[in-house]
């Protein structure tokens, strides 16, 4: 669902929101955090851009694929 609505919604703030530029890109790969989503959402609005927003949309994913088990095993870990 979250991939959905970027790909959506993303055409359409654009322009509000300032997304015109490699840096403001990768801002919004990294906010949004669903490469699918983000990919398809910046090829609507400049194709340009893909490569900027899908890396830091897949480094938010790998970082928490790769802490979450981690911060939760030092949770329960503490707890019992």
């Amino acid at each position: 669902v979250k991939s959905i609505l970027v790909m959506i919604g993303t055409p359409l703030v654009a322009k509000y929101i300032g997304l015109d530029n490699p840096q403001s890109a990768m801002v919004f790969g990294g906010l949004m955090g669903t490469t699918s989503g983000v990919a398809a959402g910046l090829a609507a609005t400049d194709p340009k851009l893909v490569p900027y927003g899908a890396m830091t949309a897949t480094f938010y994913t790998g970082v928490g694929c790769l802490l979450g088990p981690s911060i939760l095993f030092f949770i329960v870990n503490a707890m019992f």
